[in-house]
C-alpha cells in the first residue's frame, strides 16, 4: 500500500478513533495525544504491513500511549484538574460519560471497541491478546451492569414524591 492510500485510511477514521479514545480516558487532550502518538506510531517503517484494520490499531495504540502519559504524570499534581473543559457538552453525552465512568477501565475499553468501532468480538480478542469468550463474557458483563445502573437511575427519578 502506497502512502496516499495509507493516508486516505487514517483519515477515514481519525475522527471515529478519536471519540471512542475520548469516551474511553474521557478527556479530549489526552484522546487527541494518545491518537497522535498512535498515528506516528502507524508512519514508522514496516508498521503498516501488519495492520489490517487501522481504527482498531489506532485505538488499541492509542490506548496505550495514554496509559504511557498517565504512568509518567501519577506523580505531577495538576492544579487545573477540576476545570471542565466541555461546557458544551449536551446532557445525553454527559450522561453517556458518567455511566461509562461506572465501568472497569477494560470493560469501557471493550464497550468502546465493541459498539463505536464495530469491531467483531474476535477482533476485539486479537487486538487485546485475549481469547473470544473473554471479550464476549467482559462486554456482556460491562452492558450488564449499564442497564442495571439504568434502572436504577429511572427507579429514583420515578420513587421520589414532589
Amino acid at each position: 500500500m502506497n502512502d496516499a492510500e495509507w493516508t486516505s485510511l487514517l483519515e477515514e477514521c481519525y475522527a471515529r478513533v478519536l471519540r471512542a479514545l475520548i469516551g474511553a480516558c474521557g478527556s479530549r487532550d489526552a484522546a487527541e495525544d494518545g491518537l497522535q502518538d498512535a498515528l506516528a506510531a502507524a508512519w514508522k517503517p514496516g508498521v503498516r504491513d501488519d495492520i489490517q484494520r487501522p481504527d482498531a490499531w489506532l485505538y488499541r495504540a492509542g490506548l496505550r500511549a495514554i496509559r504511557r502519559g498517565w504512568w509518567r504524570q501519577r506523580r505531577d499534581v495538576r492544579m487545573d484538574a477540576d476545570r471542565t473543559t466541555g461546557a458544551s457538552l449536551s446532557l445525553d453525552r454527559v450522561f453517556a460519560f458518567e455511566l461509562l465512568k461506572k465501568l472497569s477501565t477494560r470493560q469501557r475499553e471493550l464497550v468502546l471497541a465493541r459498539f463505536f468501532l464495530d469491531l467483531s468480538y474476535a477482533e476485539i480478542a486479537a487486538h487485546w491478546g485475549i481469547t473470544v469468550g473473554t471479550a464476549t463474557s467482559t462486554v456482556s458483563q460491562a452492558l450488564a451492569k449499564l442497564r442495571n445502573d439504568l434502572r436504577k437511575e429511572e427507579s429514583g427519578w420515578t420513587s421520589k414524591t414532589v
